[in-house]
């Protein structure tokens, strides 16, 4: 009598089989659950253009979305850093847009004194406390054509001459897109008087 046994070859194909099904379904999982995510991108702002104006009594910042995606107001924070021979100071401008067009102590974290709070010299209308040049808009959105626009406190950065030179002399602005599924700089430049 022959007591040896072997597996016929219709059963290890079917084995074979299942093994590969299981392997492909684990895998598409892992894989369509990571696409998922890559669908869920910050927008893609394609050109900004970003300026600098030191004045006799302002110092404006004006960053105008030139080409891209359109940007929730609410997903973006501003992170300012004034730096120099006396000067080396960060602040970010968060809570945006700035309520009423002025920007307040809810919209700045960290150096208080680098930003100017409040309506500008020439009242609540004055442009230069605006975050958004077309603000209030009825869709909160940075859109092409758009100027983010705010100012830099004298009595926190000084970039005007004097006698001495300048107080500041290098101004880093950085746009951060920051929302829950992802984080992303849409804009960063560093800006010399």
């Amino acid at each position: 009598m022959d007591t040896n046994r072997a597996v016929s070859p219709t059963i290890s194909v079917i084995l074979m089989v299942a093994i590969a099904v299981i392997l492909t379904a684990t895998i598409s999982i892992f894989v369509l659950g990571f696409t998922e995510d890559l669908n869920d991108t910050a927008p893609v702002v394609g050109q900004t253009s970003g300026e600098f104006v030191p004045g006799a009594d302002e110092q404006e910042v004006l960053i105008t979305h030139v080409a891209g995606d359109s940007v929730a107001v609410e997903n973006m924070e501003i992170v300012v850093r004034a730096t120099g021979p006396d000067v080396d100071s960060e602040t970010r401008l968060v809570n945006l847009p700035a309520e009423g067009s002025d920007i307040d102590s809810v919209n700045i974290e960290g150096d208080t004194g680098i930003i100017s709070e409040g309506p500008g010299e020439s009242g609540p209308s004055d442009p230069n406390q605006v975050i958004i040049e077309d603000y209030p808009t009825d869709d909160d959105l940075w859109d092409a054509g758009e100027t983010i626009q705010f100012e830099i406190n004298v009595g926190g950065a000084d970039f005007r001459e004097s006698p001495n030179g300048p107080e500041a002399d290098g101004l880093e602005v950085t746009i951060v897109y920051t929302d829950t599924d992802s984080t992303a700089i849409l804009f960063e430049d560093t800006f010399r008087p």
